[in-house]
């Protein structure tokens, strides 16, 4: 009978060799990435005209357009922000060119050709603090504390809607970043329409490109606007250097799109790149220990 002692034991699991380079492979490729991305989501409005969007989106796919960028209004907020003035305009170009290549539009070629002149405007949404909230008077303090004695007999979330509404600041915001379409929609869920007005309380990253079409532009003088696209995130623990990018790359497949006041939702990352799930390598093979 073979001595106890002399068996070897593992506190580690087993790993089935056919596992276990995968496992490994997986793990080397989701700490680096997870590890250091700092995670961001995107709001974005879209509109365009009728009329383009039929000539625009043809049986054999996305008819191809060539455009002319014009930079637009600077909106810094009511906080110092550095970050907003350090990015150049034309790294912002360059970033959005990349992207609106995915809907099929081009840099044009000379300044007498494109289809688009495209207006970009950037900025932050502004958020003014009410110091009457932050240091209430004694009368204002005598009034909370008998509320909070009070049991609420009100469940009907709606009234909260009703009742506070909008400051004329978050109504500004709202209409600056396309939220305003969305917050109209009869459809509107009760839930969501709180979370968008709660989104205006802050202060908001933002990019709105409006093309206009520049042949009516050059031969009458018609300003027509296209299609304009807006899209915004949240400005708290990330700077303006990282956001534009992930404004960019969540928007791309919305530009030239109508999306009926309905408000595009995505996840994204802060900072420039892209992230691509490489082929799995076997790096190390786990040989199972004999008993």
């Amino acid at each position: 009978m073979k001595s106890m002692a002399n068996k070897k034991f593992s506190r580690r699991p087993k790993i089935p060799r056919a596992v276990a380079p995968v496992l490994i492979g997986l793990a080397l490729l989701i700490d680096p990435i997870f590890g250091q991305i700092k995670k961001a989501r995107v709001l974005v409005d879209s509109y365009a005209d009728k009329g383009y969007l039929d000539n625009k989106e043809t049986d054999d796919g996305l008819r191809p357009e060539t455009y002319h960028f014009v930079e637009g209004k600077f909106v810094g907020g009511y906080i110092r922000d550095p970050s907003l003035r350090e990015v150049p305009f034309t790294e912002i170009a360059e970033n959005l060119a990349v992207e609106l290549r995915k809907r099929n539009y081009y840099p044009a070629g000379s300044k007498d050709e494109g289809d688009l002149l495209i207006v970009v405007n950037r900025g932050v949404t502004q958020i003014q603090a009410d110091f009457e909230d932050l240091f209430p008077t004694d009368d204002e303090e005598e009034s909370l504390e008998s509320e909070e004695d009070e049991e609420s007999t009100d469940e009907n979330p709606g009234t909260y809607l009703d009742e506070s509404g909008y400051t004329y600041r978050e109504q500004d915001n709202a209409k600056l970043i396309g939220f305003d379409r969305a917050l109209k929609r009869r459809d509107l869920g009760i839930q969501e329409s709180i979370e968008l007005q709660e989104m205006l309380k802050e202060e908001r990253y933002f990019l709105i490109l409006s093309a206009f079409d520049l042949k009516a532009l050059r031969e009458t003088g018609e300003k027509r606007m296209v299609w304009s696209t807006r899209f915004s995130m949240d400005a708290v623990k990330v700077n303006f250097n990282d956001a534009h990018f992930a404004l960019s790359r969540a928007a791309s497949g919305y530009f030239g799109t109508n999306l009926d006041g309905d408000l595009g939702k995505v996840n994204t990352f802060a900072g420039p790149g892209e992230i691509t799930q490489g082929e799995l390598k076997v790096v190390e093979t786990l040989e199972e220990k004999e008993e």
